[in-house]
């Protein structure tokens, strides 16, 4: 009987552990969100909103707007969609994308499953709509307590008695299953798959060359970003550490050709000069940063993705002043490449 009663309190002090470290932040951050953000934003658009959204079967609907970005990056945002596509494939819940900043249908398309969602469709009447966040707060992606919480808190927010739920997320509850649930998704529009078309053979095809991901933010003071900046009289020296990187990979694999993607023209610039080396065109900016860029410039973050998705190796460089990002893990993922993780 006794040891029974232990296993019961060992029980309910696990449970109460649980639900203050992995689902409290989560509820807490939804509950100041709703009322700050989003209750007061919806209150506008629909205020706005001359007809009625065209009657639906309950949805769940991944919203990314201009005005709730929430900071994060395509990275955050491709592991968020992915998880609450899970869980509404779990729950037979339609599963739609309002993806607005970028305009996601310039450079993906459905390919198995049609998420698309027309703006006469989307309701922000908040007594049809439920808006609510669900973000992440511990680092570690495979912890599986966190992907619990995830998965149960979702399954509630989409029970509620509300035609659509409106996900802003990066939530963590698909990662062994991310790259299926990523092609079921989508495939790269003509105008992605041109620049994949153009660039795939110079580095040697699918598979036939590794990649390099150099993650700097507003280090070299060349990106409006987070994080802090050097001062100059110190960037010199910290790219040539870069660059010897980038030259100690090239000695191990003198053969291959190296595909370096980075958010730092400056840093760029400077490795163009190796020979070796292949760099795609264009400036990189953060999804969650800038919301006003040109199409084109969106463009580059999408083909950085699938250039390292293709490679047979992905090595994220690192170091602690760098930005521990998950976009190089992320394309890593899509296709099975090998991911490492390099301390400069």
């Amino acid at each position: 009987m006794s040891e029974i009663r232990e296993k019961t309190l060992g029980r309910i002090l696990y449970d109460t552990f649980a639900r203050c470290t992995y689902f409290s932040p989560i509820l807490i951050h939804n509950y100041k969100s709703r009322k700050s953000k989003l209750l007061p934003l919806y209150a506008a658009l629909n205020s706005k909103k001359t007809e009625k959204a065209n009657a639906q079967d309950k949805m769940v609907v991944f919203v990314v707007t201009p005005d709730t970005t929430f900071n994060m990056g395509l990275a955050d945002r491709l592991r968020g969609i992915t998880s609450v596509f899970k869980i509404c494939k779990e729950l037979c819940v339609p599963f739609k994308l309002y993806f607005k900043v970028p305009n996601l249908i310039d450079y993906l398309e459905p390919n198995q499953y049609d998420w698309r969602i027309d703006d006469n469709e989307i309701s922000y009447d908040t007594n049809e709509v439920y808006p609510c966040t669900l973000l992440t707060f511990h680092a570690n992606l495979n912890d599986r307590l966190q992907s619990f919480a995830h998965s149960k808190i979702l399954k509630h927010y989409i029970r509620k008695p509300f035609q659509q739920i409106h996900v802003h997320s990066n939530m963590v509850a698909a990662e062994k299953d991310y790259g299926y649930l990523f092609n079921e998704l989508f495939k790269p529009t003509p105008l992605l798959q041109e620049q994949i078309d153009l660039h795939l053979p110079r580095l040697g095809g699918k598979g036939h060359y590794f990649a390099m991901v150099f993650r700097f933010r507003q280090l070299l003071g060349d990106l409006r970003d987070g994080g802090e900046t050097l001062p100059e009289n110190q960037r010199e020296s910290y790219i040539l550490q870069a660059v010897k990187c980038v030259e100690c990979e090239h000695e191990k694999h003198p053969h291959e050709t190296i595909l370096v993607t980075s958010d730092s023209k400056t840093f760029i610039q400077r490795i163009n000069q190796l020979s070796y080396v292949y760099t795609l065109p264009g400036e990189v900016v953060h999804m969650g940063v800038t919301t006003d860029a040109d199409k084109m410039t969106y463009l580059k973050s999408f083909l950085d993705y699938y250039m390292l998705s293709f490679a047979h190796t992905v090595i994220s460089i690192r170091d602690k002043k760098m930005y521990h990002s998950g976009f190089a893990l992320r394309a890593a993922m899509l296709n099975g490449a090998e991911y490492r993780e390099v301390w400069m």
